[in-house]
């Protein structure tokens, strides 16, 4: 089989390989332009690009800023692909270009389609307290994840896992997904399956505000969000007029008597805090300004804590 590989982030990176190293010809990829970052506002290449260039170094490599764009199109065109692959590419493709390969654009999508549709499926599933989560195959189509399904396999959500743990997990299964999924096309064995739009639900962009902790939750819900959303953007509240990120905790039972939720309980060596309902545990947390640490370290240089209440 022909291949084009579109891809951006680090969740496309397995399945570059395993397109890399089996029979099939992978002849291009595509990618998003090279972004200025880091503190000396670099130029660097997306890390899609970064591994073609350290392993494949013979693969076209194209980055068109529009993908309406005429030569771009023509480029697509030149290679004569039996399918395109888009993994974590981050745009949407036009019509245009979806009717360029000669068989299909497939698409793997890190979730159990057609829940969570939209650019944070992981999160998301962490964030709504799901024990299962999944991968699916797609042909693609004009509208965002709703193409007929051809493969499709479920991974089991861990107690600790955080999106990015989670992360790692799908895209490792997803490349070999991916790749059952296009030797079926190459033996002509394929078979698609309509999603059931009655089932559909969307999974919205991540917005750093979802990440304040608002302590009247109960303690598992906070407990999901710092899994949920982490690295970014993270789970944080305020302590004296600071940026507090909490980066690690566990729910557990609240103390008798009065308290108010984000009132600081100290046990110990433990950072606790009161919520709406039980008690967070705080395993490891960061001041802004300062590196990350335990709360046994952190507490070290904060021996007046009990009763401040986070979040003011």
């Amino acid at each position: 089989m022909r291949v084009v590989f579109f891809g951006t982030g680090r969740f496309g990176i397995p399945v570059l390989k395993s397109l890399l190293r089996s029979s099939h010809n992978t002849l291009a990829v595509v990618t998003r332009p090279d972004a200025r970052k880091g503190r000396g506002w670099n130029v660097t290449p997306t890390p899609v690009k970064d591994i073609v260039e350290k392993t494949a170094p013979e693969t076209a490599v194209l980055q068109p800023v529009k993908l309406a764009d005429k030569s771009f199109i023509e480029d697509l065109r030149s290679f004569n692909a039996d399918i395109f692959v888009v993994v974590d590419y981050g745009r949407i493709l036009p019509r245009e270009v979806l009717e360029i390969p000669g068989k299909y654009c497939l698409n793997l999508h890190p979730s159990l389609l057609p829940l969570y549709r939209g650019p944070a499926p992981v999160n998301r599933a962490i964030l709504e307290g799901d024990s299962v989560t999944g991968n699916t195959v797609i042909r693609m189509n004009e509208r965002m994840d709703s193409g007929d399904i051809i493969l499709q396999d479920r991974t089991d959500i861990g107690e600790h896992d955080t999106s990015d743990v989670l992360s790692e997990k799908l895209s490792v299964k997803g490349a070999v997904l991916l790749l059952k999924a296009v030797d079926l096309i190459a033996s002509g064995k394929e078979e698609f399956t309509a999603q059931d739009e009655s089932k559909a639900t969307y999974a919205a962009k991540l917005e750093r505000p979802e990440g304040r902790i608002e302590w009247t939750l109960p303690a598992d819900e906070i407990c999901l969000k710092v899994r949920g959303l982490r690295p970014w953007p993270g789970t944080y509240t305020y302590l004296g007029g600071k940026v507090l990120k909490i980066i690690q905790a566990a729910a557990c039972d609240g103390p008798d008597g009065e308290f108010t939720p984000g009132q600081v309980l100290v046990s110990e060596t433990k950072l606790i805090v009161k919520t709406g309902r039980g008690a967070l545990r705080v395993g490891k947390l960061q001041l802004e300004g300062k590196k990350a640490m335990t709360s046994d370290e952190f507490l070290l240089g904060h021996k007046d804590l009990a009763g401040t209440v986070l979040g003011q």
